[in-house]
């Protein structure tokens, strides 16, 4: 047999192609049932009411129609979804395959909708709130390194944020809104913006949208030194006193500091009325220490009261 020319090819490609196209064409004039799944949309006022939970994008249904009208229904890229509307969209919370049929009927006039597949949808709408809240920041909480101390106030902007979001949600909102940073290990000072959408729903709008949060950072550094004790509620006539008139202590230095420790602001204090009974003991107090010292101990808390002789 001789082998086909490259023109034989070509016509029998064509005639493929022209009996395709006649069986295609033929087969969209007929009439068809079928299931389709078709979008649909809620309706609501969009200014007072904001959906919590929302309904399927698209429904199955049960249809009946020409082959032409079928394929626009499901070939179309710019497919107008399906309008519910409640009549009630705050009562309302779902629509039985019953509810949905006359939306359907209405909407998709083309096709005789023989049955709704899918039985229940749910969705959830609430009417908008809005509340004003102070922000705060947990100083104590923010994540620093080792050895590192925040040597300034930390400043929180604004101080009030308003919220707007589902009724729901908004009552939920503690009285005071607090905030916190991601950043973890900070060992420098801190000047940046915090989104406010980490703390809470991305359904609720707030205004402004950043807070601006700035604090100075420092290292601060092992220190150890003798102290001396003042004695509080002692006679002045030396009759008693205590077994040692310095004290032992560890602190944390400011590292700016460490050169400038003015040991004057220190006041370690033994106060006589403190005394205890079974021991003569006494346990020391601190009452005033500069700014730049963190962590402060001493050595030994107690001293031992001492009768002369």
């Amino acid at each position: 047999m001789a082998p086909l020319r490259k023109a034989n090819w070509k016509v029998i490609v064509l005639c493929f192609s022209t009996a395709a196209t006649f069986w295609f064409f033929n087969a969209l004039n007929k009439v068809y049932t079928t299931r389709i799944n078709y979008p649909v949309t809620l309706i609501y006022n969009r200014d007072s009411l904001v959906v919590v939970k929302d309904p399927p994008d698209e429904i199955p249904i049960n249809v009946t129609g020409g082959g032409w009208q079928l394929l626009k229904r499901t070939i179309s890229i710019n497919k107008q979804p399906v309008q519910i509307e409640p009549e009630n969209p705050v009562q309302t919370t779902f629509f039985t395959a019953g509810n949905l049929l006359p939306f359907f009927s209405d909407q998709l006039p083309d096709l005789n909708i023989n049955y709704i597949s899918s039985d229940t949808i749910f969705f959830k709408i609430e009417p908008f709130a809005q509340i004003t809240l102070p922000i705060d920041i947990d100083s104590a909480a923010i994540p620093l390194k080792e050895h590192f101390y925040i040597t300034s106030n930390v400043s929180l902007e604004p101080d009030s944020v308003v919220f707007r979001g589902p009724r729901s949600q908004i009552e939920k909102l503690p009285q005071v809104f607090m905030v916190s940073l991601s950043e973890k290990n900070i060992d420098d000072s801190f000047d940046g913006d915090l989104s406010l959408d980490l703390f809470s729903p991305s359904t609720i709008r707030k205004q402004p949208e950043l807070a601006h949060v700035r604090f100075e950072v420092e290292e601060f550094q092992e220190q150890h030194a003798e102290l001396d004790i003042s004695l509080v509620n002692f006679p002045y006539d030396s009759s008693i006193y205590i077994n040692t008139p310095r004290i032992g202590s560890s602190f944390k230095v400011q590292k700016s500091y460490r050169n400038k420790i003015n040991y004057g602001d220190f006041l370690l204090i033994a106060d006589l009325n403190n005394k205890q009974a079974a021991d003569s003991s006494i346990a020391l107090e601190v009452l005033r220490l500069p700014e730049y010292i963190k962590d402060f101990s001493f050595d030994d808390n107690n001293v031992k009261v001492v009768y002369a002789k």
